[in-house]
């Protein structure tokens, strides 16, 4: 292990698309959690060319009207190894800008950064949405997506015509700071003295031939620039998709939610990486970083009750060996003597159920009961509140009956591939146990690093538990091999993506650069290439998006109601990220609540059946459309107007000039029963 620890955070960041050349910063706070000093709560983005100003209601479009991009902003630290194996790292470390001089005496001259973005879902195999990440259990693999094109998954034909590869940019303050993911400009990399180095024989991939764009051309998956600092900024694309033309010279259509075959759009991944430059010549590298390009945040400051964050920490708890004395990854078993922080480990929990209410269409004895939830606080007796014995929890380690048991259990969500309902994670779930029993500690618990609380919070803010297959990412944040399993040893520190190394001098144009990748359960740790995550994601992402709103619990099992209630009850899907029911800003009068309307919602959305409310009937609309969604926002990001309890939609786009009647119901509804 080097004497020198440098680190990119977050670990994984999240770029969101949007339609407009402007953008605003990803999230540095986490979602729905109170700030310190500010009564607005975590989850907004930051302005950009500010250090952490929320943004408000003017910073959502520009003045056009499009909606602007969300960057991903990295960070570079250095860390002295005094005790890294430890999480949290007691070593608090020193951000990496430019000028800054280190403790040995050398001046920071330059940060080269080298990302590298792909899209490899038609190259990829298609999502089961019954079985999830089983559906590569016993070295099995699901079909092919786009199977009419010849080859097995590895096949250089298939990945040169269904693979997007612009190749690496490269960037940096003091050589060149921007550079765009499209075919035209040349890919660039770091070489080992941090100098900016063309590739002139990498074979860049993009769509070809005449194809369909129903919304812009797709010809770029974004770009990188620096700050002032030397921090990174990342931009994806502006959400555009291409569809070939069939034998009659139509556009193939979107026959599904997940797996349109000849269809692509503009998402995409890959590694990060930064080398250091020092006056005196010298350079370090840190450990690399991952960056996501993914679906807009339409409800930022709305809390899942299962983040990505929550699959990911649990993952590291219980397989990973990341916190002994909570979890002894011999016996499989929790400390009992483990003592929880309150507000960061048992209330967020109970803050999303709250939350919650701003995106559904809830009861008001519901919301009440939510609001019960949210008003616990570290003081009370726990036996003495609406929550007492978690009776109201779903327990993951249950009996499957219970698990698939919907009132008065909660979350009211439907669950993961092959389950009804979701469930909390299992560290979430011995965190409310601990509470329940009355041990746990005030407070927040171990103090977290500035990079440690970036990792915690850019995936606080994304949606976890229900992955069929999701929005940000999918199952796979659940598999350890994807990480740097040797986290203490080598200095890299938890919660970081294990990126494959790439030796851009071998680079071919006649071949593709990048391969199939890694899939679960292949027995395969080496490493994950550019695209290797945002693959096992819907194609293109907003048919998956416009239709996972409300269904019924047997969505995921194949038809069959497994629960012991009504088969028809509709539940929501992905309430906090894809909002369903929302209040609208603008009809709030003297802070009095209108009717709420459906998210999505004008001509073309009208359903019959109420399971098909809040969506675009015709999924080619949701292609076109999607940017025109509001956004909900706490009322301190609208205005002094407004009070700061309430969350509201703002600069919708939808024309509510000509609505049909499609009344919101609230819960519990049922879909149209099937015509006898």
């Amino acid at each position: 292990m080097s004497s020198k620890l440098f680190r990119i955070h977050p670990t994984i960041n999240f770029a969101r698309i949007g339609t407009s050349d402007e953008y605003y910063l990803s999230p540095e706070t986490s979602a729905g959690l109170p700030q310190k000093e500010t009564n607005t709560t975590g989850g907004l983005p930051i302005k950009a060319g500010t250090e952490n100003t929320p943004i408000d209601i003017h910073d959502l479009r520009d003045k056009d009207g499009n909606l602007k991009r969300q960057a991903a902003r990295f960070r570079l630290y250095y860390y002295e190894p005094a005790d890294i194996s430890v999480y949290p790292c007691p070593e608090k470390p020193v951000e990496i800008v430019k000028g800054i001089q280190l403790a040995d005496g050398r001046i920071v001259k330059d940060i080269v950064w080298t990302v590298h973005l792909a899209n490899k879902k038609s190259a990829a195999y298609n999502v089961v949405p019954l079985v999830g990440i089983n559906a590569y259990q016993d070295g099995k693999v699901p079909q092919l997506r786009n199977p009419q094109v010849y080859g097995d998954v590895n096949s250089p034909a298939r990945l040169s015509s269904l693979m997007i590869d612009p190749g690496p940019r490269a960037v940096s303050i003091g050589q060149q700071n921007s550079s765009d993911f499209n075919g035209v400009s040349k890919p660039t990399y770091a070489n080992n003295k941090g100098v900016i180095t063309p590739i002139d024989n990498y074979p860049q991939h993009f769509p070809k031939g005449q194809l369909f764009y129903p919304a812009g051309k797709l010809e770029s998956l974004g770009s990188v620039q620096t700050d002032e600092q030397g921090r990174l900024l990342v931009l994806a694309g502006k959400g555009c998709t291409a569809a070939q033309y069939d034998e009659y010279g139509d556009p193939v259509p979107l026959t599904g939610d997940l797996n349109n075959a000849s269809w692509f759009d503009d998402t995409s991944d890959g590694p990060v990486s930064a080398t250091i430059v020092f006056e005196d010549g010298s350079t370090e590298t840190a450990f690399n970083a991952w960056v996501v390009c993914c679906d807009p945040a339409y409800a930022p400051q709305i809390r899942n009750v299962v983040s990505i964050w929550d699959d990911v920490y649990d993952t590291w708890v219980r397989e990973m060996n990341l916190q002994p004395d909570l979890f002894n990854t011999k016996t499989g078993i929790f400390n009992p003597a483990y003592l929880p922080a309150f507000e960061t480990m048992v209330r967020p929990v109970f803050r999303a159920a709250l939350l919650q209410r701003w995106t559904v269409n809830l009861p008001k004895m519901a919301v009440r009961a939510h609001e019960a939830v949210d008003a616990i606080t570290a003081k009370d007796n726990p036996d003495r509140t609406i929550m007492a014995g978690l009776n109201f929890v779903r327990n993951p380690n249950a009996t499957p009956t219970e698990v698939n048991t919907g009132v008065p259990l909660m979350p009211l969500s439907v669950g993961d591939a092959g389950t009804s309902f979701l469930t909390v994670s299992k560290t979430q779930y011995f965190f409310l146990e601990q509470w329940s029993k009355k041990k746990y500690i005030e407070g927040n618990g171990p103090e977290l690093g500035p990079g440690e609380t970036l990792d915690m919070a850019s995936l606080s803010n994304c949606l976890g538990g229900r992955y069929v297959p999701g929005i940000e990412m999918s199952y796979v944040v659940r598999c350890p091999e994807i990480y740097h399993q040797d986290w203490k040893q080598t200095g890299a520190g938890p919660f970081r993506v294990k990126a494959i190394a790439l030796d851009y001098d071998k680079a071919v144009a006649t071949a593709p650069f990048l391969s199939a990748g890694w899939f679960p359960m292949q027995n395969n740790a080496s490493g994950l290439e550019p695209g290797d995550l945002s693959k096992f994601m819907a194609i293109p992402w907003q048919t998956d998006y416009n239709s996972c709103s409300i269904h019924q619990p047997s969505i995921n099992t194949g038809g069959v109601n497994m629960t012991n209630g009504n088969g028809t009850t509709l539940y929501w899907s992905w309430p906090a990220q894809r909002p369903d029911a929302v209040y609208v800003a603008d009809e709030v009068v003297d802070n009095v609540l209108p009717h709420q309307k459906w998210a999505i919602r004008g001509p073309g959305t009208y359903a019959l059946d109420p399971k098909s409310a809040s969506t675009f009937q015709k999924a080619l609309q949701a292609v076109t459309d999607w940017h025109k969604l509001g956004i909900v926002i706490q009322g301190t990001a609208i205005g002094d107007d407004y009070d700061p309890e309430y969350y509201l939609e703002v600069q919708n786009q939808f024309d509510d000039s000509l609505i049909s009647d499609n009344p919101i119901l609230q819960w519990p509804f049922n879909t149209n029963p099937p015509k006898l």
